[in-house]
């Protein structure tokens, strides 16, 4: 900081920062996840649709099989990433985990309600020593408190359910993905229940990413720059009302854009039910019969 402003010195030290490799192998695993759930979601569709087409059986197989494989190695990687946050951002630990005091046989909370105002949980579903085995790998593990870093940390509620909303739809991905690859090794085919809940899992990964950057911008907070510069040092004289109406118009265009996207996949997926001719279709039968 100089005068007030803050100047890189170090553009080597800012890029390949602690996080990097952490952050980059988990944000890669996580686009062939959201690919591989994808592909297999708009297969298994176009399959209960009547599509019998070569290239859906080609394209289920590779997506579940994708997700079968990557899904155990992003956990692994999530663990790493967990352990060096740890390390560099206490505190942001501590939000996601919502726990207020430092110590150790933490328990992990499904759920619960944080209230910042009184420093405590409301309706806690605990799992005993469970944060404490997660961070620390032992029982009696210390993990960090918020109340150590009392004006020093992130908003509890956003970090604590977008956390649990990351990993929630993980674990759901890991069980889904191993039962299609499971299905598809001893049977050769999947149930048609299985095979929809592939179609309403379809954007599983982009839940989970999103939910994932969420934890990363806001359990930054009260710092841009860790340690270094904090966000209200570094915000413009813009109107609030200025910077609403841009946010706004901003999430309106981006849910056009997105509702866009997703209707046309599923349009582009109906139009090609029938379009190959029955000379063509596929012996494989990649959704068992009803």
């Amino acid at each position: 900081m100089r005068d007030g402003v803050a100047h890189a010195t170090d553009w080597i030290a800012i890029i390949f920062n602690p996080s990097m490799p952490y952050r980059l192998t988990h944000m890669l695993i996580a686009s062939g996840l959201t690919v591989a759930f994808l592909v297999a979601g708009l297969s298994a569709y176009r399959w209960l649709k009547g599509d019998r087409s070569p290239a859906v059986p080609a394209a289920l197989k590779t997506g579940v099989w994708l997700a079968a494989l990557l899904i155990p190695v992003q956990i692994f990687v999530g663990d790493l990433h967990g352990l060096n946050t740890l390390e560099h951002q206490p505190q942001k630990i501590a939000a996601m985990e919502g726990n207020w005091e430092t110590g150790p046989n933490v328990p992990f909370l499904p759920f619960a309600w944080p209230d910042e105002a009184a420093r405590r949980n409301h309706y806690e579903i605990a799992i005993p020593n469970g944060a404490s085995l997660i961070l620390k790998h032992s029982a009696d593990g210390v993990v960090p408190g918020l109340n150590d870093y009392i004006g020093n940390h992130p908003p509890v509620k956003p970090l604590f359910f977008g956390f649990r909303i990351m990993v929630g739809m993980g674990l759901a991905m890991l069980a889904l993905s191993w039962l299609g690859a499971f299905l598809l090794l001893r049977r050769g085919s999947l149930p048609p229940l299985v095979a929809r809940l592939f179609v309403l899992m379809s954007f599983s990964g982009w839940i989970a990413t999103l939910a994932g950057w969420y934890v990363t911008e806001i359990g930054r907070q009260p710092w841009l720059v860790t340690g270094v510069l904090t966000t209200a040092q570094a915000a413009s004289n813009v109107p609030a009302p200025m910077i609403g109406i841009s946010l706004a118009a901003y999430l309106l265009v981006y849910a056009a854009l997105l509702t866009a996207y997703i209707g046309a996949l599923f349009y582009l997926a109906r139009k090609a039910v029938g379009a190959t001719p029955a000379s063509k279709a596929y012996p494989f039968v990649p959704v068992a019969a009803e």
